[in-house]
């Protein structure tokens, strides 16, 4: 990360009317063995003994998801003199690898220190380590994105600080990032507040978005965004908390030479105290943000509920028309299956009556067929008495006829077996193929063989 410098005696901003200029400038840092900008902390003599030069060194921060949040983003040469010359401390390198942020005033060997950084949330980050001694100089390491530049921060800030022979301090710096991120939060839950009425008011009207799951997706969206913002505001409250500490551990570190003039004190004070009570109205409104999203949530919930039960009820009433269907479909088959058995039964009356009829055919055809080969012309029969009623020879019409009659009888028995026979190996070998094609297909479908 490339460093640059800042510096401002108390004298310069007394010539400016105890303003900071209206264009904060920055200068590179340049090497060490060229530079004494880090150990040289000369005393301004241009007003008196207890003017202190205000020194920042001054670091850009991409955005607050920095690629090492272990390590402090500077050089370690830079970094080893920094520690030297105690503008961070042990606790300054653990809050940076924090992503939760926070702040803390400490003093230590007449060494009044701030410390305090923004969450690392992939927003606007801040990460100050600012250091009050006593008579010499004023400053500190500061890290920061364009949200909290220096020129946004500072620019023509008036500085309220102006006793004769109280040591200046600093805390307008972390004061006015108090300030601004107080305003940037309020906006983000102002947007967040408004994207949530929005979004309720849609949903009163029924109109959701379930494809893909989007409204699921946006309620998940504004509580990610709430739990992030409930994050900030727990900053802001205790960077105001610590703000109080360090002012209150100032005034007493130089309380024998305010001599009464603590105004500004005071002022600090109460705009501290103005700054955490807009925080803790923010976060009042954050506190009904997760009841909201919950009933947003249950909402949807209800709906889809409704919606299958309806869906439920649809298709039950569609398997009840089904069912009736069937049901009249198997009174159907019920009323086929007896029309069937009907014609089946008359059936085989009529094929009784036809056996019937073949048994009597069987029977006397043959006989007639003989009966009508002898009365034929061709044969003349002898008689000894014209008072004879029968023939003598009646007789070899019964020999030929009975024996024909049971030959046909055989035959027509043989044949009827024969049949039989060949249909009952025709079916047992069709039923057979059946079941072994329907084994195969079984054993195709589920894969066992």
């Amino acid at each position: 990360m490339d460093l640059s410098k800042y510096e401002i005696t108390d004298s310069k901003l007394e010539h400016s009317n105890w303003r900071f200029p209206s264009l904060i400038k920055t200068r590179p840092l340049r090497e060490l063995d060229e530079d004494d900008f880090l150990i040289n902390h000369k005393i301004d003599r241009s007003y008196d003994d207890s003017t202190v030069r205000f020194k920042l060194l001054v670091g850009g921060a991409v955005s607050a998801n920095l690629e090492d949040s272990n390590n402090l983003p500077i050089r370690q040469d830079i970094l080893k003199i920094v520690k030297e010359q105690k503008w961070v401390s042990d606790e300054y390198e653990h809050m940076w690898r924090r992503d939760g942020g926070g702040s803390a005033a400490l003093t230590s060997h007449g060494i009044l220190t701030f410390l305090l950084q923004t969450p690392r949330d992939g927003r606007s980050f801040c990460s100050l380590s600012l250091v009050n001694r006593e008579r010499t100089h004023c400053g500190g390491v500061y890290i920061c994105d364009d949200h909290y530049s220096l020129d946004t921060l500072l620019a023509s800030q008036i500085y309220h600080n102006r006793h004769p022979k109280v040591p200046r301090d600093f805390a307008i710096l972390p004061i006015n990032i108090l300030v601004h991120h107080v305003e940037e939060t309020l906006g983000y839950v102002q947007r967040l507040s408004r994207e949530m009425t929005s979004t309720e008011k849609r949903l009163a009207d029924g109109d959701l978005n379930l494809e893909n799951n989007g409204d699921y997706k946006l309620l998940n969206r504004l509580n990610l965004e709430h739990i992030r913002l409930q994050r900030r505001s727990d900053f802001e409250l205790e960077l105001a908390a610590n703000l109080v500490k360090y002012i209150d551990e100032y005034h007493r570190m130089w309380s024998a030479l305010w001599e009464g003039g603590t105004s500004y004190i005071e002022d600090m004070r109460e705009k501290i105290e103005q700054q955490k009570r807009y925080s803790e109205q923010v976060q009042r409104d954050l506190d009904l943000l997760p009841r909201r999203i919950k009933n947003q949530s249950k909402t949807i919930s209800n709906f889809i509920i409704q919606r299958d039960n309806k869906l439920n009820i649809s298709l039950a009433e569609s398997n009840k028309k089904i069912a009736e269907e069937s049901r009249r479909d198997n009174l159907l088959n019920l009323e086929m299956a007896a029309a069937t058995a009907q014609v089946a039964e008359q059936t085989r009356q009529d094929s009784a009556a036809m056996k019937t009829i073949a048994v009597l055919t069987l029977t006397f055809l043959p006989g007639t067929a003989i009966a009508s080969f002898f009365s034929m012309t061709m044969f003349q029969w002898p008689f000894r008495d014209d008072k004879q009623i029968a023939s003598p020879y009646i007789y070899v019409y019964f020999v030929v006829t009975i024996p024909v009659t049971l030959l046909v009888y055989a035959f027509w028995l043989w044949w009827f077996k024969y049949s039989q026979r060949h249909y009952k190996k025709s079916h047992d070998e069709g039923l057979s193929k059946f079941e072994q094609e329907l084994k195969m297909r079984v054993r195709s479908a589920t894969g066992t063989w």
